[in-house]
């Protein structure tokens, strides 16, 4: 049965249990609040979220507490309207607001454009928050165009010792969403509500390093903020993103659901859609690696073919003249000379089409690790096709021809006869086959750098090239359809604890990751452990 109460004049239904801040919000009646969050814990810290109850001799905080039968409510009265100016004003005293006061602020908006690289913020147009500030939404929303109390600025030190974070308690309203994702929802510890009175802070215990408190850097505490006070180290200041899609990483078989924010056509930003912010199992590689890992400069761009002139050394070929030389290579082979690599990083679409091809031209089953290719070598396949970097390819006797796909100028692309430049996740359309046989889709945020296309693509034209019956495919929509009606290999997991990525290990590519692994492991050692866990 349905009960109701009445808010601001209107009977609203509610559920038992729910808060008359979810049941405000539900009906689309708007309660201010900084501490707040459907994904977070009731906390009752800023105040702001006070209501007018009929009967009541205060005025309770919304969001802790309970709807009842019959409860009259009224949410924005002049005299709570009042209180809540007073209250938010004593909040902004501690808060770098300058900006928010200033009579000059429409225009100011108007005039500043560009991002300020500052290291401390002291005003809205310092703040790389700026766009996303609650605190702004909620000064426009109370109208408030001064503050009565004196201005105290806190002078606490920026935290910048620790990989991927830069923390600015300064702009801190103590509204503990960080602790509460962090404790409450994910079931950790390494930060919390430090000291007493004024000089209460958001801290570690004994103030120890963030890498020695347990954090496992999963960043939904920047996520919940609403201030800026804790930001992504490599995203803070490309500003306003020039278009955000919604996507699945695929650095492991986890199938986080993630938002790529996309500026100048790069990957500048990885975060957790907001309805998700708090509740996702994210890893530190998922959450802060993926533009250091995927924007690199030495991509690989065009297709080479290793000649010899005046030395033998790879030369750049058309996508025609590379596909053409390596089918006429592979064709010299008997299909028991012929080993295929898949790596498990790849979508489904290309790990089907590489199947697909190995049953046509190998004889030898799929290898997808590097321990196979030993293996592989040593019962008589002279050629590979390989989707991921080894440098065992550059310590086998006698192996006379390697196709490598791949991303990135390594040992392994410059011993390859021939090199073609793929696309990663963020770069392609397709699908991926998670845990418990979930499918996950997989967007396209940005192009790829020069040349590179996706692997099932290059395959298909390889096999096109060989005259091999069955891999004319006009859309990838085709090849999804064949996928669906056909029974696709059982493909073998990335775990969340793999420090690689198609071969590419995570580190060499991403400065704080190295720091973040090698910390980690001199953590460990002193502590008698062994594995690394970058997981949360």
């Amino acid at each position: 049965m349905n009960k109701w109460m009445n808010i601001n004049g209107r009977r609203v239904v509610y559920e038992e249990g729910e808060t008359v801040l979810e049941v405000a919000t539900k009906a689309g009646i708007y309660i201010p609040t900084l501490c707040a969050r459907p994904d977070l814990p009731s906390f009752g810290a800023c105040r702001l979220c006070i209501i007018d109850v009929e009967g009541a001799r205060t005025y309770p905080n919304s969001c802790t507490l309970p709807a009842r039968e019959g409860m009259v409510v009224r949410t924005a009265t002049p005299d709570l309207q009042a209180v809540r100016r007073n209250i938010f004003q004593l909040i902004l005293a501690e808060h770098p607001s300058y900006c928010i006061i200033c009579k000059e602020h429409d225009e100011c908006e108007k005039v500043r454009h560009g991002e300020y690289k500052a290291g401390r913020v002291i005003g809205c147009f310092t703040c790389s928050n700026k766009e996303i500030c609650e605190i702004r939404e909620i000064s426009e929303y109370l109208r408030i165009k001064e503050i009565r109390y004196p201005m105290l600025y806190k002078n606490i030190p920026l935290e910048r010792n620790d990989p991927f974070l830069v923390r600015d308690y300064n702009l801190c309203i103590l509204c503990a969403r960080c602790v509460r994702a962090c404790h409450d929802v994910l079931g950790y510890s390494a930060i919390d509500l430090t000291k007493r009175g004024h000089d209460t802070k958001i801290g570690t215990i004994l103030e120890v390093s963030h890498l020695e408190s347990g954090c496992v850097f999963c960043g939904h505490c920047i996520d919940v903020c609403p201030t800026g006070a804790l930001i992504a180290r490599g995203s803070t200041w490309f500003g306003t993103p020039d278009k955000s899609v919604t996507t699945t990483c695929n650095l492991c078989s986890h199938g986080c659901q993630m938002v790529i924010d996309v500026k100048w056509e790069k990957v500048v930003n990885v975060h957790p859609p907001y309805e998700l912010s708090a509740r996702r199992e994210y890893c530190v590689k998922g959450r802060f690696c993926i533009p250091a890992l995927l924007n690199g400069r030495d991509r690989l761009k065009y297709p080479t073919i290793k000649r010899k002139m005046i030395k033998e050394e790879h030369h750049p070929v058309s996508w025609d003249e590379a596909i053409s030389h390596t089918g006429s290579q592979l064709k010299k082979y008997k299909p028991e000379e012929i080993g295929v690599i898949i790596s498990p990083s790849l979508t489904d679409e290309s790990v089907f089409m590489l199947t697909k091809f190995a049953q046509k031209i190998s004889a030898n089953p799929l290898v997808f690790e590097e321990e196979g290719i030993s293996r592989l070598h040593s019962q008589g396949v002279k050629a590979f096709v390989s989707t991921f970097s080894s440098p065992l390819f550059s310590r086998l006797e006698g192996l006379e021809l390697v196709v490598l796909q791949d991303i990135y100028e390594s040992p392994t692309s410059e011993s390859a006869d021939v090199v073609l430049p793929t696309t990663v996740f963020t770069e392609e359309n397709g699908t991926k086959s998670g845990e418990e046989y979930m499918k996950f889709n997989i967007n396209k945020a940005v192009e790829p750098p020069g040349e590179a296309i996706p692997s099932w693509r290059i395959i298909m034209q390889i096999a096109q090239a060989m005259e091999l019956d069955g891999f004319n495919y006009n859309t990838i929509d085709e090849l999804q359809d064949e996928i669906m009606s056909s029974k696709l290999i059982e493909i073998p997991k990335v775990p969340k604890q793999s420090l690689q990525y198609m071969g590419i290990p995570i580190a060499d590519k991403v400065e704080e990751f190295r720091l973040y692994i090698t910390t980690k492991q001199a953590i460990n050692q002193s502590n008698g452990k062994g594995e690394i866990d970058v997981q949360i």
